[in-house]
């Protein structure tokens, strides 16, 4: 158990960093797309691949006209959403790092080893709303990119798993605070 938790605590902190350079590239990439220098891009994207379409997981746009000219417009909204999306991803991974360090009592704001904390009840929480607001943002954009760019010229859609997986840990927050609440009692009794 301790080996299981020591490699998911290395793996969110990769994962955090990872998330949080992938959302600075793309706060650059948006920039260099609001800007017009689509012969920037090379650097940073494969978006001179010849596709048509700006795909992140389940958030897809079209990003090039008939003519294959960029459409500036779709790559703003495209990237916008990712910097959304992957800081979100990025704070689901800093909660998941401090709930294991927490619950081993290695946080300033440990209460102990016990998993049942207020901080970590919050954070599992938060890790829930996170979930379902990346769906959310996501749709969100291709409203918008369908205002802006007009309805033939986005083709889009979104994933709504991600609602479903945090409506879950929603509800395991809450049996966490029941936890909580249970080993406060014992305590109480002994």
């Amino acid at each position: 158990m301790k080996k299981l938790n020591r490699v998911i605590i290395v793996l969110s902190r990769i994962v955090e960093v990872f998330m949080w350079v992938g959302a600075g590239l793309s706060v650059i990439i948006t920039g260099l797309s609001a800007a017009g220098k689509f012969d920037l891009l090379k650097y940073f994207t494969d978006a001179g691949s010849g596709s048509p379409y700006l795909i992140s997981g389940s958030f897809c746009l079209l990003g090039r006209n008939f003519l294959g000219e960029p459409i500036r417009g779709a790559y703003v909204i495209f990237f916008l959403s990712l910097v959304i999306t992957l800081a979100l991803m990025a704070m689901c991974a800093r909660n998941v790092h401090l709930i294991f360090k927490t619950s081993e009592g290695l946080t300033s704001f440990s209460k102990g080893k016990t998993p049942f904390q207020p901080d970590n009840i919050r954070m599992v929480r938060e890790i829930g709303i996170f979930l379902i607001a990346i769906p959310v943002v996501q749709l969100i954009m291709s409203v918008i990119a369908r205002i802006a760019l007009g309805p033939d010229m986005v083709e889009s859609s979104v994933g709504m798993q991600n609602i479903f997986v945090g409506l879950v840990v929603l509800a395991l927050s809450r049996y966490f605070a029941y936890g909580m609440q249970l080993e406060n009692d014992v305590d109480g009794l002994l």
